[in-house]
């Protein structure tokens, strides 16, 4: 029988956040294999080209250009190459981000040793996973989900979880899309970029449209949909069936 390939990791610290039986668990595994360490971002883009790892696993405290500029460029760069974010603890905006831009997997570096190799294994197996111990309440469960699942039809927390038993039965009205799309086919373009982590400036770029006219159509949007951040109006949007992460960026339009 032919073995299966260990699962490659770059392993992406600044700061040590799993624990020493999580280290052993993860070095003595045949299940993964560490392949590179890096203690910043510059470094691990520059580890990553040279070993191409499955999974990048980073703490989210790097130093600029930081976690979430590292999750991008693997993105964009490496798409085969899928990124954990290791976390200290609940960081509800954090989270928001990270699902914004790509990361597959938030989860506590204080987790059990087996738990923690158990997600590992489940997101090189393209699953998108989210800690119970992060995503505790199913208020914020159904709203970071909505965005991992954008990326996914397999986004699930791990295991039983318990931010997955609530979800259908916690916001049933996400399920259906309404009839009336309140923002105009220019919001919804740039609502689309922003989704995808695009910072004004750079919306702006792909639109040959000033930073100040994208964020005249940010507040617009905000006060149309009746939310207070981008974040919101991106999960509002995917949630509805507005725009979609996994689908192509709109081509862009007319101001």
């Amino acid at each position: 029988m032919q073995r299966t390939p260990p699962v490659r990791i770059l392993l992406v610290e600044r700061v040590p956040v799993l624990s020493s039986e999580t280290r052993s668990a993860l070095s003595t595994s045949t299940a993964f294999q560490v392949v590179g360490h890096a203690t910043n971002a510059v470094d691990a883009t520059r580890s990553a080209r040279a070993t191409k790892p499955d999974l990048a696993v980073c703490e989210t405290t790097l130093p600029e250009p930081g976690a979430l500029e590292l999750a991008r460029f693997f993105r964009v760069r490496m798409p085969e190459t899928r990124v954990v974010f290791m976390t200290r603890g609940q960081n509800e905006s954090e989270l928001f981000e990270a699902a914004r831009v790509g990361v597959s997997a938030y989860l506590s570096g204080g987790m059990e040793p087996a738990d923690f190799l158990r997600a590992l294994l489940r997101v090189a197996h393209g699953e998108y996973l989210i800690d119970d111990a992060v995503a505790r309440t199913p208020a914020v469960a159904v709203r970071i989900l909505a965005l991992f699942r954008a990326g996914s039809d397999k986004a699930v927390p791990p295991g039983q979880w318990s931010a997955a038993a609530s979800l259908e039965s916690a916001a049933p009205a996400a399920r259906l899309a309404p009839l009336f799309v309140p923002l105009s086919p220019r919001e919804i373009e740039i609502l689309d970029l922003v989704a995808r982590g695009n910072s004004n400036k750079l919306v702006a770029r792909q639109l040959g449209i000033s930073d100040q006219t994208v964020k005249n159509h940010i507040t617009t949007i905000l006060r149309k949909l009746e939310v207070n951040d981008r974040t919101e109006a991106v999960v509002t949007a995917l949630r509805n069936g507005w725009i979609k992460i996994d689908a192509p960026a709109r081509a862009a339009g007319n101001v």
